[in-house]
């Protein structure tokens, strides 16, 4: 867009100036979307993003009582915060293979979590 904004010398000058503050818009967008990283494994705990705009849920080892993986893209926590329990889906579909394996490793590698698989 921006090129196509400074190539076309016929277009006003608020079409140019609305062309190329959406095209930087868009390239911003991107390069946060693509150093974005959905889950963030600490030592006592994980952080889940959905996006680079969206509130961090912090889930912590020993508050999670179980957990399921489900259908492989998804993975459902049954979880205690202010002695009630709560539930939450992490959609691990956006992660690549590796990093899907790796986040249910370091979960069943916690001895505290009983693992149930479906």
């Amino acid at each position: 867009m921006i090129a196509y904004a400074l190539l076309m010398p016929a277009m006003s000058i608020e079409m140019k100036f609305f062309l190329i503050a959406i095209g930087a818009v868009a390239i911003f967008l991107g390069v946060l979307h693509h150093f974005h990283k959905t889950f963030v494994i600490h030592e006592n705990f994980f952080e889940m993003k959905k996006t680079p705009m969206s509130p961090t849920h912090r889930f912590h080892y020993s508050h999670i009582e179980k957990w399921e993986d489900a259908e492989g893209s998804k993975l459902c926590l049954s979880y205690r915060r202010k002695n009630e329990v709560k539930k939450h889906t992490l959609h691990t579909g956006m992660l690549s293979k590796g990093d899907r394996e790796r986040l249910l490793n370091d979960l069943k590698s916690l001895a505290s979590l009983p693992a149930q698989d479906t």
